[in-house]
């Protein structure tokens, strides 16, 4: 089995991707995708109306920075506190995973050791970080504190999507503790993304933001 994290549909203001072009791909491909639309929810219907297998999710600009939610249903407000976010996540039933920990220019979250240690899953690999050091410190970090470690392409395009993946022997993906358990004994698959696609995404969302105005 195998799941990618951290994906944007155009449901997000830096992406274009159409949900129904990902579930196609993901189905091609065998890759569970994980929906996690900045501050938005609005593709889990379009994504459950096409019959597609897909981890409901968002991520969230908290006060102190990105917290992507697995397996939510509710939409969880941008802004919102950290250890609220946290909480929240928590309540629903879901998984807090923290995503790009130390890549500050892209929102990596400003938090303490002791606040990232109160999520339950650090990405240690974003295809999407220019510098490779804030991978390799996210891994460190999960790995000196014990905590589990998966990976996301954090696809804007659909091209991206495939790029990473996290390998698991079968298990019910739609249970969160299933999947909490299926975290350590996972395999990774990365690739670097290309540097142009995090430029392009930059004009994505000053277009959509002008098309707002206009």
């Amino acid at each position: 089995m195998k799941i990618d994290f951290h994906i944007h549909t155009k449901y997000s203001p830096d992406s274009l991707t159409q949900p129904r072009d990902l579930a196609a791909k993901a189905k091609k491909l065998g890759i569970i995708p994980t929906v996690t639309d900045h501050n938005s929810i609005e593709a889990h219907n379009e994504m459950r109306s096409l019959g597609a297998d897909f981890i409901p999710g968002e991520e969230i600009s908290t006060d102190k920075g990105d917290l992507v939610a697995l397996h939510i249903n509710e939409r969880i407000p941008k802004r919102i506190p950290f250890l609220e976010a946290i909480d929240n996540i928590h309540e629903q039933g879901g998984i807090a995973y923290l995503p790009h920990m130390y890549d500050h220019a892209r929102s990596g979250a400003h938090v303490s050791d002791d606040e990232a240690k109160k999520v339950d899953v650090i990405e240690v690999f974003n295809a999407r970080c220019l510098n490779p050091n804030f991978n390799h410190l996210a891994e460190s970090f999960a790995s000196r504190n014990k905590m589990l470690k998966a990976v996301g392409s954090d696809s804007h395009f659909l091209f991206e999507f495939g790029y990473n993946y996290n390998e698991f022997p079968d298990f019910d993906f739609n249970d969160p503790k299933a999947l909490l358990k299926a975290l350590k004994k996972v395999k990774f698959v990365t690739k670097k993304g290309p540097i142009y696609a995090r430029g392009t995404t930059r004009f994505i969302y000053m277009g959509k933001k002008l098309l707002k105005i206009i």
